[in-house]
């Protein structure tokens, strides 16, 4: 086997120095109520020039990732390990698919989020990665998070021979040019590898970017689209024995602490409405899972509402049906876009704190908010979007639940 080994920096071997990761442990719930330079001075006076930086950093991405990792909170990586590792809940929703698998392979692991849930569920894993800091992380990481006697970490390239594996998990590189693509063919390793590897075992998951062109996705694949803290970031690609029956979004909640994780799951396999009809009493926002997964008439079966128009995401009814799968709110009126009148009449209803929201329409929500000089007691929300292709304003307030 050819093994790809990049060396490893000082810098990055101190992200698991004891002393630095005492400093960050110590000082990451100060860190709002300390000047930074403060902070930065303390930690080089601590710790060094070299080791205070890196303590800073941890401490930093600690406190700022707190609900990505909300019980992994002492996640070792960089500023761009933390990044592009998958949050804690999606890591560990994606996992129970992998539960009493054998030997399950997680490639491209990085720092390792993958990894900990995975060495929870399956058997044996075998985290590969050829960059060795980000190895490194992910064993600190797995020790201490997940189950370190089931697992085992390769520095290798993902395009060499690899252990034999009842499923495997990979995450091609999406940045590899710099810049985040969402085609797989700018990804690395490209799709061409990953059909090497899909021949090699049962199952596979292909972590993918949400934007995925849908003429890209492989025949073969069943795509699910994960929604955690109202953001999809992330889609995942399906095969094998590991396969989904149909196209599924799913939004995530829980995962704190003792309260257990949840996902609740819309797919293509349930009964669509196609019906469109004009604004009714209550208007739906769909979430981004479920607007990337295309599942938007599938929703409006479940909430017997209807499109206000084909080409865009909004969905209304006659009465409330809160889900998680779309934002409610009550309509109190709807405008023609005009904005002078619009101004007024929210001076005239006192409006003073106003959630915008814009589906195809021309002006951004940063745009409109500047239009506005608010001014009164009340809380509402204005969606601007085009009906038949006449500009409107819908003004409605949220419906909490």
């Amino acid at each position: 086997m050819t093994i790809a080994v990049s060396l490893v920096s000082r810098r990055e071997l101190l992200y698991t120095a004891p002393e630095v990761l005492a400093w960050a442990r110590e000082h990451v719930h100060v860190l709002t109520a300390t000047p930074l330079n403060r902070l930065a001075e303390d930690a080089r006076a601590a710790l060094g020039s070299e080791a205070g930086p890196v303590a800073l950093t941890l401490a930093r991405l600690w406190w700022k990732n707190r609900e990505k990792f909300p019980t992994w909170r002492e996640f070792i990586a960089d500023a761009e390990g933390s990044e592009q590792a998958s949050g804690e809940r999606p890591a560990r929703w994606r996992a129970a698919r992998f539960g009493g698998r054998g030997m399950v392979l997680d490639l491209c692991c990085g720092a390792g989020a993958d990894t900990i849930a995975l060495s929870l569920t399956a058997q044996h894993v075998v985290a590969v990665d050829w960059n060795m800091a980000r190895l490194r992380w992910a064993r600190a990481n797995v020790e201490r998070y997940g189950t370190a006697a089931h697992s085992r970490f390769l520095c290798a390239d993902v395009q060499c021979h690899l252990p034999a594996a009842d499923a495997v998990l990979l995450d091609p590189d999406r940045r590899s040019s710099g810049r985040r693509a969402v085609s797989p063919r700018r990804a690395s390793p490209p799709p061409e590898v990953w059909e090497r590897i899909r021949a090699r075992t049962t199952g596979l998951a292909v972590k993918t970017a949400p934007g995925i062109p849908y003429d890209e996705i492989p025949p073969d694949a069943v795509p699910e689209f994960v929604e955690d803290r109202g953001e999809c970031r992330e889609a995942v690609l399906w095969f094998g024995d590991l396969r989904l029956s149909d196209r599924t979004a799913t939004v995530l909640s829980g995962g704190h602490d003792d309260e257990p994780l949840r996902g609740e799951s819309i797919t293509a396999g349930e009964p669509e409405t196609h019906a469109v009809g004009e604004v009714g009493t209550v208007i739906y926002d769909p979430g981004p899972a479920t607007v990337r997964a295309h599942l938007i008439t599938h929703l409006a079966t479940r909430l017997g509402a209807w499109r206000v128009d084909e080409r865009i995401a909004y969905l209304s009814g006659d009465q409330v049906v809160l889900t998680p799968f779309a934002a409610a709110f009550r309509v109190e009126e709807v405008w023609p876009f005009h904005l002078r009148r619009i101004k007024s009449a929210l001076r005239e209803r006192k409006i003073g704190a106003l959630e915008i929201r814009t589906r195809r329409f021309p002006i951004s929500p940063e745009e409109l908010r500047r239009q506005f000089a608010l001014s009164g007691e009340r809380q509402a929300t204005l969606i601007f979007t085009k009906i038949h292709d006449h500009p409107v304003a819908i003004l409605c307030g949220r419906v909490v639940g």
